[in-house]
């Protein structure tokens, strides 16, 4: 499985603005995004310098556990978006995936137009990164802040390469999964299927 972070799967054009007053002029507003898009985090961080507020996507999604990387791409690219403070507004449902661990993240309305669950206000579930660790915090529950030092290696590497925060089970070595397994028990991973993906949002202020 390819990273979403990394794939372009759809061509959806990267809008930048020329200039300050152009900023100034697009902030507060949601680009059209088509579900199958992906950005590069670096075109992420543009579209964020760029002024818009976010995406409003085109097209409901259906995220079923029958089809988990098609699943896991959605979740990971919400995750994506978040960490350069992209809000992505879209409408659609999920189907034998539990939400709980996904509060952190932007809900879908249904067809009702009612949220799955609340909007998050501010960063819930973050990663930052140190000089051979990473901290954690983690506000998804109403019952205070979880702090986490992670020290292994192996853990660090499958948090921080975008390659093994979203993959399958069949393309990660031994040693990798048992990292995610590990930091799954800890709520910092989640399984769709054979599909592995890192919950906490890799955080990068990116506003100009």
């Amino acid at each position: 499985m390819t990273s979403p972070a990394m794939t372009n799967a759809a061509t959806d054009p990267v809008p930048t603005a020329r200039n300050a007053t152009e900023v100034r002029a697009r902030r507060g507003l949601f680009v059209p995004r088509n579900p199958a898009t992906r950005y590069a985090r670096e075109e992420l961080v543009a579209l964020a310098r760029s002024g818009i507020r976010g995406f409003r996507l085109t097209e409901p999604v259906v995220l079923t556990a029958d089809a988990p990387e098609a699943a896991a791409r959605h979740l990971c690219a919400l995750r994506d978006a978040a960490a350069v403070g992209l809000r992505t507004i879209w409408q659609g449902t999920l189907q034998g995936i539990p939400t709980t661990p996904l509060h952190h993240l932007d809900p879908p309305r249904g067809k009702d137009r009612a949220l799955l669950w609340p909007v998050p206000r501010g960063p819930r579930l973050t990663l930052r990164h140190g000089p051979g660790y990473l901290q954690i915090e983690d506000r998804r529950a109403d019952t205070g802040v979880r702090r986490l030092l992670i020290d292994s290696p192996d853990e660090v590497r499958v948090l921080r390469d975008p390659a093994l925060s979203c993959a399958a089970e069949p393309e990660l070595s031994g040693d990798d999964l048992a990292a995610v397994r590990s930091l799954a028990e800890r709520g910092l991973f989640m399984r769709i299927g054979t599909v592995w993906f890192a919950l906490p949002v890799r955080f990068r202020y990116a506003r100009g």
